[in-house]
């Protein structure tokens, strides 16, 4: 049975995102996200789920065999650490802070560290 996502915690909206991140389905990468969300990169700006999740079907063939490695979860602000491993992002480290709305991502920005753009 699907939790209602006016019920999740922010930490919980963000935790099953990193999970669905893992598995590197577009679709369920970008179901945790408001219809209206923003996701900002330092190169790019998607509005929208669709936007979002055209940006997400996009992820597995960047990696190219690499993987998104999770750090930590900062919850005061919502934070999420991470770094690439493998792949032609190798190394690549940031952060990605989150704005929960209503049980749903309205916003994420992502922080490269190194000012890498992968």
């Amino acid at each position: 049975m699907a939790r209602d996502p006016a019920t999740r915690t922010p930490l919980q909206v963000v935790q099953d995102h990193l999970d669905a991140v893992r598995t590197l389905d577009a679709q369920a990468m970008s179901a945790d996200y408001a219809d209206d969300a923003v996701l900002e990169r330092p190169d790019r700006i998607w509005r929208g789920r669709g936007e979002i999740e055209a940006y997400f079907q996009t992820v597995e063939s960047r990696l190219a065999g690499g993987r998104v490695e999770f750090l930590g979860i900062d919850p005061q602000p919502l934070e999420v650490r991470w770094r690439i491993v493998g792949g032609p992002g190798d190394g690549v480290h940031g952060r990605d802070s989150y704005q929960i709305v209503a049980g749903r991502i309205a916003l994420q920005r992502v922080r490269l560290d190194d000012r890498v753009d992968f």
